[in-house]
């Protein structure tokens, strides 16, 4: 069971630097990422990396807790991965690296989802979940992501779901 877990967390960090190279600076890689359209508070891109095309919708937090913590760019993202045949993979992008052992969470609508977390990203712990989550997403209001540094600092980040529905609806279109 540690083995099949280990190497499931090797192939979840090989697709983390993949998606932070890819979403870290859209705009720096638009010959890469092509904006599908922006949808109130969430954006749609589409674009390639090593297995073929890859599609997702991302939003920046509307209030970050505490205000007076240095991070990287944050986001909240729903992927598509045609080439390796994924749909709503459920990943964040918090802007520092996660304490190890650390239980972090996603929180639509007041129901709470366990994450798993490798360095500054994390995702659902249960794939089964994906789906229902970005369901929710499309009926809901507001998430909440919860995370702790490795420093112990504990953030909250509160994202609007404005959009959503929009923004995934180009994502399912384009990105069949």
């Amino acid at each position: 069971m540690k083995m099949k877990l280990a190497k499931s967390i090797r192939n979840i960090s090989a697709f983390a630097v993949a998606v932070l190279t890819f979403i870290s600076a859209p705009m720096a890689f638009a010959q890469e990422a092509t904006n599908l359209g922006t949808f109130k508070d969430w954006t749609a891109w589409k674009g390639k990396d090593a297995n073929g095309i890859i599609c997702y919708v991302s939003s920046q937090p509307q209030e970050s807790q505490p205000t007076n913590v240095n991070r990287d760019p944050i986001h909240f993202l729903v992927i598509n991965r045609k080439g390796l045949g994924t749909k709503n993979e459920i990943q964040t992008l918090v802007g520092y690296p996660l304490k190890a052992g650390s239980n972090p969470s996603a929180i639509l609508d007041g129901k709470i989802y366990a994450m798993i977390i490798e360095g500054s990203a994390a995702w659902l712990a249960s794939t089964n979940d994906e789906r229902a989550f970005v369901d929710g997403m499309k009926r809901g209001r507001e998430l909440i992501v919860k995370g702790t540094s490795q420093r112990g600092t504990n953030t909250t980040d509160t994202y609007s779901l404005s959009g959503v529905t929009a923004a995934i609806a180009e994502l399912d279109k384009t990105c069949k």
